[in-house]
């Protein structure tokens, strides 16, 4: 969840709209939350998140990954 965060803060900061069903800023806030708050984390709301919305933000980041190791694999 704290790579999640920061990959969507950063994905924010350069404008790159968030595809249906994502959205960077709860990314944001829950990575906040871990690093800052650690001593107040939920695990089981954790897990809860994780497998509930993970799988789906998944299938929704998947063109933009796809787009990303395009772009990548023509820089090299």
């Amino acid at each position: 969840m704290m790579k999640l965060g920061e990959a969507a803060n950063r994905l924010s900061r350069l404008d790159v709209l968030a595809p249906d069903g994502v959205e960077w800023a709860l990314a944001v806030a829950n990575r906040n939350f871990i690093i800052h708050q650690y001593d107040e984390i939920n695990r089981e709301l954790t897990w809860l998140t994780l497998s509930r919305d993970l799988p789906t933000w998944k299938a929704s980041l998947r063109g933009l990954v796809d787009q990303a190791e395009l772009t990548l694999g023509d820089a090299v």
